[in-house]
């Protein structure tokens, strides 16, 4: 049995030997970004320090860029559009203190119905712009008892109960090894520095678009989910395939109920969006010290 454990794990190293390449699409965007502009939106003229996902309530970020320029997925006509509460699916590029960021404004999910590459497609366009540190934000709900509302949880782990089947050449991904731990560690002393409350934790894949059932709470929490969410998993996968250094910021938007009752209260996307958008300052202040890495 060892033996063909042994097998297994050597041809998928030889499967994912291969380094990928952004796609000629996103190289192209990725020069207008960086060198042409889009139709007077001036470009960066150079490389970003850092790369920004804002997931569910988390699009208020943007404002905090200095010499803002904003262009539609839609405009883009390759990145895809995103449907889902709470994500605009801009693309959004400027400055924080003269350091050039990129970030885009929302993203796809796999119960959205695209094809699987849609879901990091965002990603790809980071490694065409030579992005080497990447921020990915979402929001989850609690499963450890003693988090709270608006917590932020700074992955350390996760698990993938998705398995979305992506392409050969992002399978060389070592999954114990996905979360920067140095860059991880010092975002989180700078949130609770600052007064917010954030922790490490474990975040559960899940596809959705559904909330967890009780009995599904209750089997998250046994198997060492701290948090639970439907999206960023495989874009983490991505971003370590391009040699990306990964910090993956959640926010705590509801407390899981594992006790079945009559009473208990239904979860709103929208309740979602407000209670993560009430945490956009914990999440900054994460920005603020990864810039102040770099």
């Amino acid at each position: 049995m060892a033996e063909i454990f042994e097998h297994m794990r050597d041809g998928e190293q030889r499967i994912g030997a291969r380094q990928p390449v952004p796609s000629h699409a996103a190289t192209n965007i990725a020069r207008k970004v960086l060198q042409d502009g889009f139709e007077g939106r001036l470009p960066l003229s150079t490389k970003p320090c850092l790369g920004i996902v804002l997931g569910t309530g988390m699009g208020l970020l943007v404002n905090h860029l200095d010499e803002k320029r904003t262009v539609d997925f839609s405009e883009l006509g390759w990145l895809p559009s995103a449907t889902a509460i709470g994500h605009a699916g801009r693309l959004v590029w400027g400055h924080v203190e003269n350091q050039p960021v990129v970030m885009l404004q929302g993203r796809v999910h796999a119960y959205e119905g695209q094809p699987v590459e849609m879901l990091y497609r965002g990603i790809e366009l980071f490694a065409a712009l030579g992005i080497e540190q990447v921020l990915l934000t979402n929001a989850s709900g609690g499963l450890t008892s003693d988090l709270a509302v608006g917590e932020i949880v700074v992955l350390n782990d996760h698990i993938d109960f998705v398995r979305n089947t992506l392409a050969v050449e992002y399978l060389k991904t070592d999954g114990s090894h996905v979360y920067d731990e140095l860059l991880s560690i010092g975002a989180v002393r700078a949130a609770q520095v600052a007064g917010h409350r954030c922790r490490r934790g474990v975040y559960a894949y899940c596809l959705g678009p559904n909330y967890e059932t009780r009995a599904e709470y209750r089997m998250l929490k046994m198997l060492g989910a701290d948090v639970v969410g439907m999206s960023t998993v495989p874009e983490v996968t991505v971003a370590r395939s391009f040699g990306m250094r990964v910090v993956a910021a959640s926010v705590v938007t509801n407390l899981a109920d594992s006790i079945d009752c009559e009473d208990r209260q239904p979860i709103h996307g929208e309740d979602v969006c407000q209670t993560a958008a009430s945490a956009t300052n914990g999440v900054w202040t994460i920005v603020r010290k990864l810039l102040g890495e770099l």
